[in-house]
């Protein structure tokens, strides 16, 4: 069931710094700093690049990212000979990762050589994190689109709330704690071989449970039937808000804009006539309400205003056009002050509610 949330603005930047305190603990930076030289790069997500994709449930692509990042990061002030793993965590400062990042090494540098991103060169004995390899041009191709995807926000944001979405799923059917803090613990905590700050999982943490996909408390997320929902049917957040079924309004027009009107909201179907008009205010009543459930609630309450005087008219023998109209455009005012990644599904409710006035004459 959907929790009543309400944004706690002070609560939300006390967690945040409580948050990075617990933060702090882990290793938080690479050190990849600097220019960036060259441009491309391999587009992130989809696990088509040498760490898998921005966000990633597997050890496995997080430690192939950071080799990546390593050898980048060793090979810019000299020649680009193979460096051994082991080495160069010592020669960075990074012996916080070697614990993490030694038991996938082999198989890590075996997805890099197959992806053509390493070449190795091949001496007696060595194996691990003795194991001596540079990056390709496709390698290097890739480590300067990490850190080029690193800098862009909204991915960042985007991604976080589908990995706090996903990390709690895991957890709760795993039986395992899931306060937010322990993301850092999980692949799931990382972005192109960073960890998320803090602000980037509260912010997650607030979005995902005004949406109704997240309940429990901030500090301790938990799944939401929803949430379930989205992860097993959609793949992602994004998908989910903006899915066509269930919230929002399907509309076809069969011949002119003046002719028939089928409004579809979960396969319901109508004509328009003096006949059926009823029916669909009533159609586009409920859209409203569905709609107004993916909103926080302080927002609710003006979308039941407006569905239920739409109701009131579908109840009449002969709805009164002229309140229809102004109850239309007050419905598409509202639609028209939807988030941004909601827009998709108001935009569409709006076209129903455009044809049907015209309809109204």
């Amino acid at each position: 069931m959907g929790n009543s949330f309400k944004p706690n603005r002070k609560g939300f930047r006390d967690l945040q710094r409580d948050l990075q305190k617990q933060l702090d603990k882990y290793p938080v930076r690479i050190p990849v700093q600097g220019e960036i030289a060259g441009g491309g790069g391999i587009a992130s997500g989809g696990g088509n690049g040498a760490g898998g994709g921005s966000v990633t449930g597997s050890e496995l692509e997080l430690v192939a990212g950071w080799i990546v990042d390593w050898i980048y990061e060793g090979s810019k002030n000299g020649p680009g000979y193979p460096s051994a793993i082991g080495s160069l965590i010592d020669k960075l400062g990074l012996g916080d990762f070697r614990p993490r990042a030694e038991p996938q090494i082999d198989v890590a540098i075996d997805f890099l050589k197959g992806r053509g991103c390493v070449d190795e060169m091949r001496l007696m004995g060595g194996g691990g994190l003795d194991r001596m390899i540079k990056l390709t041009e496709i390698g290097r191709t890739e480590a300067v689109a990490r850190l080029e995807r690193r800098k862009d926000s909204r991915a960042r944001r985007m991604a976080c709330r589908d990995a706090v979405l996903r990390w709690v799923y895991e957890r709760d059917a795993n039986g395992e704690s899931t306060e937010i803090a322990e993301i850092a613990t999980s692949p799931y905590g990382w972005f192109n071989g960073e960890l998320f700050g803090a602000a980037d999982l509260v912010g997650a943490v607030q979005f995902l449970r005004e949406r109704r996909l997240l309940g429990g408390t901030d500090e301790t997320p938990t799944i939401e039937p929803a949430g379930t929902e989205c992860i097993e049917q959609y793949g992602g957040v994004v998908s989910y808000l903006n899915r066509g079924d269930g919230a929002g309004v399907n509309v076809t027009v069969m011949g002119d804009n003046k002719g028939q009107l089928a409004v579809a909201n979960r396969d319901v179907a109508q004509n328009q006539t003096n006949t059926n008009d009823a029916q669909v205010l009533t159609v586009f009543a409920e859209a409203l309400r569905e709609f107004a459930r993916l909103l926080p609630e302080d927002q609710q309450p003006q979308y039941e205003t407006v569905a239920a005087e739409l109701e009131r008219e579908a109840a009449k023998d002969e709805p009164d056009k002229g309140w229809v109209r102004s109850l239309l455009a007050r419905g598409k005012g509202l639609l028209e002050g939807a988030p941004e990644d909601l827009q998709h599904l108001a935009q569409v409710a709006k076209i129903g509610f455009d044809l049907f006035g015209q309809g109204l004459g």
